[in-house]
């Protein structure tokens, strides 16, 4: 006769809010409300562990065929895991297009600009530097394009809803340029760099 095997009872956890009973599996905690597990997509992860950083151009007034240009500096960091991962979001009230080249050629570096951390409780500095307005002789490799606003009748937004994981070493411009005359419009650049923590 075959041994019979014998286990012991599952433990049985109750609920934080619900007080309901049963088997239960624990990813982290749970709403107050709903008692549903608490998740995060790790961008949001990374803001909280005071990884995440942002820049403002503020809005500009550009003529027809003028630009913003920023220039994104990548120190030397550990590639995928602690390069910048990068989204780019632009306003603008008429058509403008807007894109991002990897190793532009520049001879001037523009003017440096502040980087805030997402995560206003932390005093983590970011690795990237960002400059406006630096002098471009060459524009470099186009790795990606948008057309945002809606030529003269209005206005329009685009944001980059896939992130960049940009190369250690490697300097980037992200270009907007007005297509209509009177376009008024606004850079963000939103990041974060994985310390490890």
């Amino acid at each position: 006769m075959p041994a019979i095997e014998t286990h012991q009872a599952l433990p049985i956890v109750a609920g934080y809010n619900t007080g309901e009973r049963g088997v239960r599996v624990f990813i982290g905690p749970t709403d107050p409300i709903s008692d549903i597990p608490i998740t995060l997509d790790l961008a949001h992860h990374q803001l909280h562990e005071g990884e995440s950083h942002q820049v403002t151009i503020a809005p500009a007034a550009l003529a027809l065929n003028n630009s913003i240009d920023l220039r994104l500096v990548v120190g030397n960091l550990t590639p995928t895991t602690r390069t910048p991962h990068v989204t780019i979001e632009a306003d603008a009230t008429t058509e403008a297009w807007l894109y991002l080249y990897e190793t532009p050629t520049t001879t001037g570096d523009g003017t440096p600009q502040t980087a805030y951390n997402r995560n206003r409780n932390s005093a983590t500095v970011p690795n990237m530097a960002v400059y406006l307005a630096p002098t471009v002789t060459a524009v470099g490799t186009l790795l990606s394009g948008w057309i945002i606003g809606s030529g003269t009748r209005g206005g329009g937004a685009q944001r980059d809803s896939l992130e960049w994981d940009l190369k250690a070493n490697t300097v980037y411009l992200v270009r907007l340029t007005a297509k209509a005359a009177s376009c008024d419009a606004a850079l963000r650049l939103q990041w974060y760099e994985d310390l490890g923590v």
